[in-house]
C-alpha cells in the first residue's frame, strides 16, 4: 500500500501539472494581445526583474519551447501574481467573471501539487489526494463551461476517487471552504441525489457526501499551512 499510495502522488502532481498549464494557457490566450509561448516568456522574463522577491526559486526557462514544458509553479506564479509592481499589469484572473473562485481553484491545484510532489508515506499521499479532490471541486466553481468542459471535469472527478481509495482515504474530506461556503440546502440535496443515481454529470459529482469529514485524515488548513513554505 505504500507504494501504490506514492504512486498515486506522483499521478495527482502529474496530473496538477495538466491542469495548470491548461489554467494559464486559457487566460493567456484568452487576454489583449499576442497570445504565444514566447510572449509568455518574455512576460514571465519582464516580471522576474520587476518581481525578482516574488519570482526567486523559479524553474529555469530557458530552452522552453513548448506549454508541455510549464509545470504548476511557473504556471501558479503567473497567474497569482499581484503585479503591484508591475509596469504592464495583466490581472489574468481579475479579467474572468468570477475572480474570486478562479482565484481559490488555482491556490488549491497548487496546494494539491505541493502536497503531492513532497509526499513521502501514505498519509501525506492521502492528504493529497484529499486536497486534490477539493481542487476539482474549485474547479468546477470557476471554470465549467469555459477552460474545462464538463465531460473533462468528470474526468477529474473519477481521477480524485480513484487516488482517494489508493491512499487510503476512503471518503472525500471536508472542503475547507464548507463551512464558510455552503451550498443552500436544497442544491445540496439536489445534488446528492444526482451523485447517488451513477454521478451522471461533472455537476452532480460534487456533493453533500465529498464533503463529509473523515476524521481520522489531517484538516486541510493545516495542508495549507504546511505548503505555504513551498511554492
Amino acid at each position: 500500500m505504500p507504494e501504490e499510495a506514492l504512486q498515486a502522488a506522483f499521478e495527482i502532481k502529474t496530473a496538477c501539472d495538466e491542469i495548470s498549464r491548461r489554467l494559464l494557457r486559457w487566460h493567456w490566450e484568452h487576454k489583449p494581445g499576442s497570445n504565444s509561448l514566447g510572449a509568455l516568456l518574455d512576460h514571465i522574463a519582464q516580471r522576474q526583474q520587476e518581481s525578482p522577491d516574488y519570482y526567486d526559486r523559479m524553474p529555469d526557462l530557458s530552452g522552453k519551447s513548448s506549454w508541455q514544458q510549464l509545470d504548476t509553479t511557473i504556471c501558479m506564479r503567473v497567474l497569482l501574481d499581484p503585479e503591484k509592481d508591475a509596469e504592464k499589469p495583466l490581472d489574468l484572473l481579475g479579467n474572468t467573471s468570477s475572480p474570486g473562485a478562479a482565484r481559490r481553484a488555482c491556490n488549491t491545484v497548487r496546494t494539491a501539487r505541493n502536497e503531492a510532489a513532497h509526499a513521502t508515506d501514505q498519509t501525506d499521499a492521502a492528504q493529497a489526494a484529499i486536497l486534490f479532490n477539493e481542487a476539482i471541486e474549485c474547479l468546477e466553481d470557476a471554470y465549467a463551461g469555459t477552460a474545462f468542459r464538463e465531460n473533462e471535469l468528470a474526468r477529474y472527478y473519477r481521477q480524485a476517487e480513484e487516488f482517494l481509495s489508493r491512499c487510503g482515504a476512503k471518503e472525500p474530506v471536508a472542503s475547507s471552504r464548507a463551512a464558510a461556503d455552503e451550498k443552500p440546502a436544497a442544491r445540496s440535496t439536489s445534488r446528492q441525489s444526482t451523485r447517488q443515481n451513477q454521478r451522471g454529470s461533472a455537476q452532480s459529482r460534487k456533493t453533500g457526501g465529498s464533503r463529509s469529514a473523515v476524521r481520522a485524515m489531517p484538516c486541510i488548513a493545516g495542508a495549507v499551512r504546511k505548503n505555504a513554505h513551498r511554492v
